[in-house]
């Protein structure tokens, strides 16, 4: 084996795309900058028992190494918005509201086809906020974000868990089941979900968790929970939350789209969460939404929200 070729799915950036991704970081921290969120650069190294507190997917995605000064297992970054709040974490003495970004290289165990094993994590995470007023600076932020990186049609995948939450309530999944049950929806296997579900014989919430699946559309759609789930005032106040999160985000000249299925991060995220895509993209070009109590490893609950975006990945899709 040659010794010049590196590992499967890691890649050199050349000087075009080298240089245009600097020039994208510079003027990414400088809009982040201007709306008052601080630059933190955390570190390489994890401790692996602190990075196994956000769920199973973020552990099997960590590279871990044996640290020769203490003998524990330590993970590299795979993920800038859980180590960033873990440094609010730090930085909350007075439970104040903080505004962080970032941007840096992580290393993750697993990629997709269109996809580096090694991203250039760029984002904003925005802590002690649960009004949705934060929600809304965080995705305008975004759009303005991928604007700047001449990505102008856009479309904002959103959801709420909670919707998924509420269903799920009606079934005492076992521990396997609960994973079986998100990854069947996730990718809307309703002949998987129809299968595990059928084990509790509970045929009304069965199919409303099936019916999820095809809960994907404009603001239409939300009127349609609201039959799906009726006399719940939870889901009501959910609803009315995003009918004014889509009359706010439509004026930014962008395309709005809700998915009741996409559960995605479900493990650290709680309420709300978005993707954002581009037809131009062969998959999403950034994702973020809320994890609310994310500190709690921490003893430090509090609400946040935020994005990140890869420019390795975005910048391979322009061919520069």
């Amino acid at each position: 084996m040659s010794q010049w070729l590196l590992p499967e799915n890691v890649e050199d950036l050349l000087p075009n795309q080298a240089k245009q991704l600097e020039i994208y970081r510079r003027q990414l921290l400088d809009l982040y900058a201007e709306n008052g969120y601080q630059l933190v650069i955390p570190s390489l190294l994890e401790y692996a028992d602190s990075l196994n507190a956000f769920g199973k997917d973020l552990d099997l995605d960590t590279f871990k190494v044996v640290d020769q000064l203490s003998g524990r297992m330590m993970g590299v970054s795979s993920d800038l918005t859980t180590q960033t709040s873990r440094i609010d974490s730090q930085l909350n003495k007075e439970n104040k509201k903080n505004k962080l970004c970032y941007a840096g290289p992580v290393l993750r165990t697993n990629s997709s086809i269109t996809q580096s094993r090694e991203l250039y994590q760029v984002g904003v995470e925005y802590f002690g906020e649960s009004d949705i007023s934060a929600d809304i600076e965080v995705q305008k932020i975004l759009i303005n974000s991928l604007k700047l990186i001449e990505i102008d049609d856009i479309t904002l995948d959103i959801n709420h868990l909670d919707i998924y939450n509420q269903l799920i309530l009606n079934f005492n999944l076992s521990a396997q089941d609960k994973i079986d049950v998100a990854d069947a929806l996730m990718i809307k296997d309703k002949v998987q979900l129809i299968k595990i579900l059928n084990k509790y014989n509970k045929n009304n919430a069965r199919d409303k968790i099936i019916d999820l699946v095809d809960f994907y559309g404009d603001k239409a759609i939300l009127d349609e929970i609201l039959k799906l789930i009726p006399n719940n005032k939870e889901v009501k106040f959910i609803i009315d939350k995003l009918k004014s999160l889509y009359d706010v985000l439509i004026k930014e000249g962008i395309k709005i789209s809700f998915d009741f299925s996409d559960i995605r991060g479900y493990q650290y995220h709680s309420g709300l969460i978005f993707s954002a895509y581009s037809s131009n993209y062969s998959t999403a070009i950034a994702q973020g939404g809320r994890y609310d109590n994310i500190n709690s490893n921490y003893k430090n609950n509090r609400p946040a929200t935020g994005f990140s975006m890869d420019l390795r990945f975005i910048i391979n899709q322009m061919k520069v």
